[in-house]
């Protein structure tokens, strides 16, 4: 057998087009024999199809090999088969290396070995009583809650094989049917039972799903807009927006509704702003530029703008995409993307029988691979340094400051007027270097003539990965800004690295596979259970009719079932399940979790809820910045809140809060115009730690722990 294949994924954590090529890079390991009944590939079956045609699940594997789930598992790991994790983070068996594994009566027998028996079977297929086997077991040294087929195989009168065992079982059983016979049956009648309901549940599910063929759809028209960054595509939409004279512009990011709420208005053109933090509305405004969340399809208006439509693959917030496509019902439409997500949108479009007209662009300003890499100390002005972590930027930021260089920096983590006024420093020429995560992959109007990877992996959560074609083509294309820059460089740190972005930048990124749904109140109301239990059911069952299942799956509900697991059953009964699910859709991240459960105790309570805990000020350390981050966090809990009809009598010092939120977010922009000290030192020795360590102890002083 040969080694196991440790090729893992987070699923939780992969990037809107990432998706489609973690399938890809998975692909590779099924080779190219096809599972029974799998039917011929064809040219335009989704990646994710031709690897699951080319592989077992673990269910399926364990079925052809006659033992349960988990002893495969088991026996995978033990017996390294070929095995990998996919990309929704299902165990999965190459069809080319398990099949004859499976077949061969030594490598089954192997696998059996790990087969967990319960002594009551192997006490009717020896013809003894109970109580004489565990004697037996016991002289023996084995434990009947742990033993395993290859613990008593050959000895007792015990077949050799794990077939021969089953075989003799069954004729037993059979002498016995009042006793282990009668329990089984029951058994399988309770679970036919269970598959039943189960069954008419999803049925029900999949009759309560939304239908989006509407009769407005013939007066409407969708413009598809697909081209590569700095090609004019947002222009070009808000232009039309504009003529429309009502509407939404929707985005993924606070600071791009900002910075479109902001133009229009600056071109005289009245228009208000909605977050799920903050509404800010103008006088005469009939356009309103929002989160993508907060689009209320009932109120559409004349044209509807959906920018970053890539997000529709995304896995926890591609839902709001998917509702805002497919339930506006404005004339006019105008959705925003790269090549990648064209397929996509164009069979959704195609199933809510919206016509769609394809609008490509060209970029406006030419964009290369540098021929030589670059240095700290040898990056020209009007460059984008792109790092892959908060740390890495700001220990870039120490170093670049100390030799002199004026820096701006953007990072997810930053309140989106932070990054704005560090964007427009940069922008302005006031800083001449603007080191940033990939946060600035999507939307910051920066005047970059290069575009520099400090790193070629990031890690998504789980792993470090490469760097995707398409994430050096949305990051990179960020370079040479029409009107901004004349030309656009891409380049890297070291020679070996420029090489692999050079690679990287040449390949076609993946289609988009899939858009995603979120449940409904209804929906939810139809499964039993607790609220964690309901929204784990539903994303289980995928209940997605069978004309859409190609091109839509649900959303990741991991974040809101950790939420719902902090309500007791008694505590959603008194919210009631609208509210509690609302509650659960909060912007929460792990670091936050406690003060929403203290937000969420308060209001069933009847309370004020807490305010955010105080930041420190002035800012003086990388320890006072990661507080005054946590406390922005908080705030943007606490206004979320207040912006729900549900919640908002709990939430009377919003004004207060809102004023505080502005004052910690000036307090980091200040913070980091300065020189600011953000080195991480070793917790136990206080030595420092290099800028990609990820813990809080150096080498030496784990070292020094473990051994």
């Amino acid at each position: 057998m040969d080694k196991t294949i440790e090729k893992t994924f987070d699923h939780r954590q992969l990037s809107a087009d990432g998706d489609a090529e973690a399938w890809l890079s998975v692909l590779e390991l099924c080779g190219d024999q096809l599972r029974e009944n799998a039917g011929r590939d064809k040219a335009d079956d989704p990646v994710e199809k031709r690897v699951c045609s080319r592989s077992y699940t673990l269910k399926q594997a364990a079925r052809l090999a006659g033992v349960n789930s988990a002893t495969l598992r088991h026996a995978a790991t033990e017996l390294a088969l070929d095995s990998f994790l996919d990309p929704r983070g299902k165990l999965r068996f190459p069809v080319y290396s398990f099949k004859p594994t499976a077949a061969d009566p030594d490598l089954s027998e192997m696998i059996a070995g790990y087969e967990r028996l319960n002594p009551e079977d192997l006490a009717t297929a020896l013809g003894v009583d109970r109580r004489r086997l565990r004697r037996q077991l016991s002289e023996a040294g084995i434990s009947p809650k742990g033993m395993t087929w290859r613990d008593v195989r050959g000895v007792w009168r015990v077949p050799e094989t794990y077939a021969e065992f089953n075989r003799l079982l069954g004729a037993k059983s059979e002498d016995k049917p009042d006793g282990k016979a009668k329990r089984k049956r029951g058994s399988r009648s309770r679970r036919r039972r269970r598959q039943e309901a189960r069954k008419k549940l999803r049925n029900r599910l999949i009759d309560a799903f939304p239908k989006w063929r509407d009769a407005y759809r013939e007066h409407q028209q969708m413009y598809l807009h697909v081209g590569a960054p700095n090609s004019g595509k947002t222009h070009d939409a808000l232009e039309a927006l504009k003529a429309a004279g009502s509407g939404w512009y929707l985005a993924p990011l606070r600071l791009l509704a900002y910075e479109i709420f902001d133009r229009l208005n600056g071109d005289g053109v009245a228009c208000s702003l909605l977050t799920g933090e903050e509404y800010i509305p103008v006088e005469g405004a009939r356009i309103t530029a929002a989160t993508i969340e907060m689009f209320n399809a009932n109120e559409s208006g004349a044209c509807v703008i959906v920018d970053e439509a890539q997000m529709l693959a995304d896995a926890d917030r591609g839902w709001a995409w998917t509702r805002a496509l497919m339930e506006s019902a404005a004339p006019e439409m105008h959705v925003i993307g790269p090549p990648t997500a064209r397929r996509l949108i164009e069979v959704l479009a195609d199933a809510a029988e919206i016509p769609c007209e394809l609008v490509e662009h060209e970029r406006l300003a030419p964009i290369a691979v540098a021929k030589r890499h670059f240095t700290l100390e040898s990056l020209p002005p009007s460059t984008i340094l792109v790092a892959f972590s908060r740390r890495a930027v700001l220990d870039l930021k120490m170093k670049l400051e100390r030799s002199g260089r004026a820096v701006s920096v953007v990072y997810g983590s930053l309140p989106p007027e932070v990054r704005r006024r560090q964007a427009d420093r940069f922008a302005e020429g006031e800083t001449e270097i603007c080191i940033a995560t990939d946060a600035v992959g999507m939307g910051l109007n920066l005047p970059a003539d290069v575009v520099c990877f400090y790193d070629v992996e990031k890690f998504d959560g789980k792993n470090d990965r490469r760097l995707y074609p398409s994430e050096v083509h949305q990051i990179g294309g960020r370079a040479g800004r029409y009107g901004m820059s004349t030309t656009g460089l891409i380049a890297a740190m070291s020679r070996e690295d420029l090489a692999i972005i050079r690679e990287l930048y040449a390949q076609e990124p993946v289609e988009l596979a899939f858009a995603r749904v979120a449940p409904t109140v209804d929906d939810l109301e139809m499964i039993p259970g607790s609220l964690a239990e309901q929204l784990t059911q539903w994303a289980e069952l995928q209940s997605i009719p069978e004309e859409l299942r190609a091109v839509i799956t649900t959303a990741d509900m991991d974040e809101r079932i950790e939420l719902a697991k902090m309500l007791s059953d008694d505590e959603i009964a008194r919210l009631g399940l609208a509210s509690a699910l609302q509650l659960v859709n909060a912007p929460t991240r792990k670091a936050t979790r406690a003060y929403w459960q203290d937000c969420a105790y308060m209001i069933l309570e009847g309370y004020q809820i807490p305010l955010p805990p105080d930041a420190p000020l002035p800012i003086e350390d990388g320890g006072d910045l990661d507080a005054t981050e946590f406390s922005i966090a908080c705030a943007d809990i606490y206004l979320w809140l207040s912006r729900r009809r549900e919640f908002a009598d709990f939430c009377e010092a919003h004004a207060q809060v809102r004023e505080e939120r502005r004052e910690w977010s000036l307090s980091i922009d200040e913070a980091l115009r300065r020189e600011l000290n953000t080195a991480r030192r070793c917790r136990a020795c206080g030595a420092p730690l290099p800028s990609r360590h990820r813990y809080r102890i150096c080498e030496n002083c784990f070292g020094r722990r473990r051994f």
